[in-house]
């Protein structure tokens, strides 16, 4: 009996995603967005970083393929152009450390990616069923600390897949690779389908491993290999890990197509025996390699080089940029760096300014205050972060980047933060700003006011939030609990402010974090916390 699929793999059967670019190039050529097959509009253009944007009428997004978030000023400049030039200028960093775009007409995709490629950028496989972007450390090569330097590994993780064409292309689902040496683990490795971090193995630098992590509406943390992989084997095992989904991965029911779950149906001994089967020999098996210590951090601030170099963290509000913005740090970056001047995107939705001397420090910040790009914001800017909403997202249910806006800008204003605590907006289940690990995690959801009607009469649907509390990466890993589940969106500001008021004054020393002390409270509590100040009588709304 014929194994029974679900409507996109015969959609892939019929024409492979990484086959559309030819005939993406002729529509952008021809200008007819109404002349374009449904099955390429709607899913293969994906293979090419483009989604139809909300509401589907003859928009398109663009996400962009960056490697751990890797530029230098040349390239930003060409996307700051693209983005005045298409985008109606602005672009978003996203929490896989690239760029996406949005306002583009079909008429405008030729021009834009031939400009990528101009530059050694592409959008190949930034959507679709295919290897997603490579995250990493976006301090890699330059941290004084770090375990390995992983940034080489990062850029040839990415090249092998998008080189390697079809063999990759027509996976179950999406695969997000993820590799970093910081002692940190700021890559997330955890929540990805496979995460190298940096370990240690007799002495020697590498990689331990994890396989099978993933968020949406059904998290898992990735399980550990217990394997050491050297510096010099990364590439075949990466392989070997798509090689496995690809062939084992299940194609029946999209909803359980994620590596996540054939990892959590066979077991971490089944999936190190089928890398190995691939590769053809054993990895070097460590049973003390199981998961690696992590926190919430972004690399903030300024801090010294190995080489003596500075670099310098700009926390970007909500991880919009406008077109000027870029430009700005792009020039910056150009008139105060050294040697590579070299920028990064980091996994909070910031950048990060590398290879600054010493003595041109404290010109550059004084310029990037002037420009609106301080690296001396307050502690939450560092870590907020928001996905796209339902201004362009066709998944989205809620609002989110307009309001986390203005929800930060509440906070700054209204609250003194000496640690970092981790709040991350999401318009849907589907987890794109990683709710499930924030120290807040909001999840939109739809919330009936009773008390109020619409123009329907019936009682008035607004935006909302489900809160979530507790969540953790590193040794003792942990998703986030929902303490309430509907939460006014116009006044999750009131909640977030009392949580962070009552932690402050409540923590048992300053070095307390938010983390820990939900840990030591009660789920009714923090409930109440939440929910009080939403439903007071004075409550007010934060819609500017």
């Amino acid at each position: 009996m014929a194994t029974k699929v679900n409507k996109v793999e015969e959609l892939k059967k019929a024409k492979d995603g990484f086959d559309v670019l030819q005939d993406l190039l002729n529509y952008s050529d021809a200008g007819d967005y109404d002349a374009i097959p449904e099955d390429d509009v709607a899913q293969r253009f994906k293979w090419f970083g483009i989604y139809r944007q909300k509401p589907n009428t003859g928009h398109f997004m663009i996400r962009l393929r960056i490697p751990a978030g890797q530029l230098v000023p040349s390239q930003l400049k060409v996307i700051a152009q693209l983005c005045d030039q298409y985008a109606r200028g602005f672009g978003d960093i996203t929490t896989r450390q690239t760029l996406q775009f949005h306002w583009l007409t079909i008429s405008d995709l030729r021009g834009i990616l031939q400009a990528l490629w101009d530059i050694g950028l592409s959008s190949q496989f930034a959507c679709g069923d295919a290897p997603r972007n490579v995250v990493g450390c976006p301090l890699a090569g330059v941290l004084k600390d770090e375990i390995i330097d992983s940034s080489e590994h990062a850029r040839q993780i990415s090249d092998m897949f998008v080189e390697a064409g079809r063999e990759f292309s027509n996976l179950p689902r999406k695969f997000k690779p993820s590799i970093g040496g910081c002692k940190l683990h700021c890559h997330q490795p955890q929540i990805n389908c496979f995460g190298f971090y940096g370990a240690t193995h007799d002495g020697e630098p590498g990689y331990g491993l994890l396989v099978g992590g993933g968020l949406s509406s059904t998290p898992h943390f990735g399980q550990p290999m217990r394997a050491f992989i050297k510096p010099d084997q990364v590439l075949d095992v990466a392989r070997a890990i798509a090689i496995v989904f690809r062939d084992h991965g299940y194609r029946d029911k999209r909803t359980r197509a994620r590596l996540k779950f054939l990892v959590a149906d066979k077991g971490w001994q089944w999936t190190r025996d089928a890398i190995e089967h691939v590769l053809d020999k054993k990895l070097i098996h460590d049973d003390s390699l199981v998961s690696p210590p992590a926190t919430h951090h972004d690399h903030m601030g300024i801090g010294e080089q190995k080489d003596g170099s500075r670099f310098v963290g700009i926390p970007i509000e909500r991880g919009r940029l406008t077109a000027k913005n870029m430009a700005d740090a792009a020039e910056l970056a150009e008139k105060y760096g050294t040697g590579e001047k070299r920028i990064r995107l980091t996994g909070k939705q910031n950048m990060i300014l590398l290879d600054i001397p010493a003595q041109n420090v404290e010109p550059l910040t004084r310029e990037l205050d002037a420009a609106g790009l301080t690296p001396h914001a307050h502690r939450l800017r560092d870590m907020l972060i928001s996905c796209t909403g339902s201004e362009f997202c066709n998944l989205a249910v809620v609002e989110t980047k307009h309001r986390a806006g203005r929800v930060l800008r509440y906070l700054e204003e209204h609250t003194d933060l000496d640690q970092d605590i981790a709040i991350n907006f999401t318009g849907c289940p589907n987890a794109c700003s990683q709710y499930q690990v924030a120290d807040i995690g909001l999840t939109g959801i739809p919330v009936v006011l009773k008390d109020k009607k619409g123009p329907d009469g019936k009682p008035l649907k607004v935006d909302g939030y489900k809160v979530l509390l507790g969540a953790r990466l590193g040794t003792d890993p942990r998703f986030g609990e929902v303490i309430a589940k509907k939460v006014e969106g116009d006044k999750i500001h009131l909640a977030l402010k009392n949580l962070i008021d009552h932690y402050l004054d409540e923590r048992a020393d300053d070095d307390e974090s938010f983390g820990m002390w939900v840990d030591r409270s009660q789920p009714e509590y923090l409930q109440s916390l939440i929910t009080t100040p939403v439903e007071a009588e004075d409550a007010q709304p934060l819609t500017a």
